[in-house]
């Protein structure tokens, strides 16, 4: 039996095998092909929407024709440069892992404009779509008012979608986006000029393999850049490989990036100048320029935030800040100057452990350097940090605040102050919270106020930084935070366990050896 039966799949697969393929199977599979290769161009001056679309000379003219095509994996959308459009751009399919759909520019010119009268909603839209790359468009959706309206730029939303994957948004210019400051219905830190949200209850939609990268967000609202998974507590819930990278922020009405929701996210190399701009009263007014929340794992670092402002009603105004349910999340080699509100947030309040602030260099921000807010997160380890703080300024170098943390905050947990160097020659002082705070191998140089903590093996000489205070904008302008040869600094610290291997001008950290004082590990100059 079992013979006969490998003799009828060997007959059935000589057969279909060496059948000829006819001319009507042929056709048919270069269609498929062409379809899932083809280009579509849309030119609002010559183009005609009854043309094919799939050459320059055969191009669609509005985007209305877009929108009502499904396209397929592998197709490209590609908008005339110089064009513009007044319309929403909805296009409609998904791609797929190896074909992803791709909307770009073609020809030469300014980036094709996509835009928006100030109405809700956003000029590029997606809707539970995957595999989808966006890039080379100038995106804007102003109003004179803001008001109660929801506005985005570039706005990809998942719900009930399940998994949306595969999303890269790049190299775009997204500007005058109006964005609401009030809760209407949803909270208005998820919309602004890119956003990446889910909006719906179930915990199972969420985003997988998120890339946005070298944008220019600027003159937008609520928030610049923002990725938000609304239910994400649970195992599986929260959205997973995201990667904010390379972006400018500017002149932004409240946060300038913000990651809310997600698992091991990655905020790299990008600029936030000018965030927390606006204010409205009756509001939530609180702003900071680069901060992740509610997540796990989460690395910032290498960015740069300045002139972050703390208009009346903002108690917050601080470059870069770890807020509510921060889970193992990392602040590492960012350059925090000029803020309005002061370099560090860390934001207890509910479940955060393990906040890890390191190698990062703070240039004359105001009123706070580290601001402990609703209570102390438990493990908070805050090391070779260099600040640098100008006569003149009041900044307080420690401080605490909303220490019940809506009934929730605990000051009575320890946390850790290594190895930093503090040059101060400001007024302020260091308002410590709690009793459990453990300080070791600090410098404190400059003027020592009253609350100066007690450190066993603390130095107050001058740390002979080759050029401080001279840090320009720009993450690599900060080399006069290098330390010189004599420096007390050099080789005095004290180890630290998984110390991340490297400072913040890449020179080696040692497991082994006694690592330097400040943010520079090298050799002194």
């Amino acid at each position: 039996m079992k013979k006969n039966i490998m003799l009828y799949f060997l007959v059935v697969f000589v057969t279909f095998s060496c059948r000829k393929i006819g001319p009507v199977e042929i056709t048919a599979i270069k269609k498929v092909t062409a379809e899932r290769t083809a280009s579509y161009y849309i030119d609002p001056d010559n183009g005609k929407d009854s043309n094919a679309g799939t050459s320059e000379s055969t191009a669609w003219k509005t985007i209305a024709k877009v929108n009502a095509t499904t396209f397929q994996p592998g197709n490209t959308i590609l908008l005339k440069s110089g064009g513009i459009w007044n319309a929403q751009l909805y296009p409609k399919g998904s791609g797929s892992a190896t074909s992803p759909i791709r909307i770009s520019s073609y020809g030469t010119g300014a980036k094709p404009k996509i835009f928006l009268s100030g109405t809700i909603g956003a000029p590029v839209y997606l809707f539970n779509q995957s595999n989808w790359i966006i890039e080379n468009l100038e995106v804007s959706n102003y109003s004179a008012t803001r008001g109660d309206v929801f506005r985005q730029g570039i706005f990809i939303q998942n719900t009930g979608g399940g998994v949306t994957s595969n999303i890269i948004i790049r190299n775009n210019y997204v500007h005058a986006v109006s964005g609401s400051f009030r809760y209407a219905g949803f909270d208005p830190h998820a919309f602004g000029g890119i956003a990446v949200v889910t909006t719906g209850t179930a915990g199972t939609d969420r985003f997988d393999n998120v890339t946005i990268e070298g944008n220019i967000v600027e003159d937008a609202g609520r928030t610049g850049i923002v990725v938000w998974d609304n239910v994400w507590e649970a195992s599986g819930h929260a959205s997973t490989n995201v990667k904010v990278l390379n972006n400018s922020v500017k002149d932004i009405d409240s946060d300038g990036i913000l990651i809310f929701g997600c698992e091991g996210a990655l905020i790299d190399h990008n600029v936030a100048n000018n965030c927390g701009r606006y204010r409205e009263d009756g509001q939530f007014n609180g702003a900071a320029a680069i901060w992740p929340t509610r997540g796990r794992n989460c690395i910032t670092q290498f960015n740069e935030a300045f002139n972050t402002q703390a208009l009346d009603g903002n108690g917050d105004g601080q470059g870069f800040d770890m807020d509510i349910d921060s889970y193992n999340f990392i602040m590492q080699y960012n350059y925090s100057h000029d803020n309005a509100g002061g370099f560090m947030l860390i934001l207890d309040a509910s479940n955060s452990v393990n906040s890890i602030v390191r190698y990062n260099i703070s240039q004359n921000d105001r009123r706070t350097i580290f601001n402990f807010a609703g209570g102390i997160t438990p493990g908070t380890m805050i090391y070779n940090n260099t600040i640098y703080i100008k006569s003149g300024l009041n900044t307080n170098i420690i401080d605490h605040a909303w220490d019940d943390g809506g009934g929730k905050g605990d000051l009575n947990q320890a946390y850790y102050f290594k190895n930093n160097i503090v040059y101060n020659q400001g007024s302020g002082n260091y308002i410590v919270p709690g009793v459990l705070g453990v300080f070791g191998s600090n410098t404190f140089y400059g003027n020592h106020p009253s609350g100066e903590p007690a450190d066993p093996d603390k130095l107050i000489a001058d740390p002979l930084f080759v050029s401080p205070g001279n840090g320009l904008n720009g993450i690599n302008t900060v080399n006069g935070y290098r330390l010189s040869i004599g420096s007390q600094a050099l080789n005095s610290g004290t180890l630290i366990p998984d110390n991340g291997g490297k400072d913040y001008y890449g020179n080696m950290v040692s497991s082994t050896a006694l690592p330097n004082r400040g943010a520079y590990n090298g050799n002194g100059l």
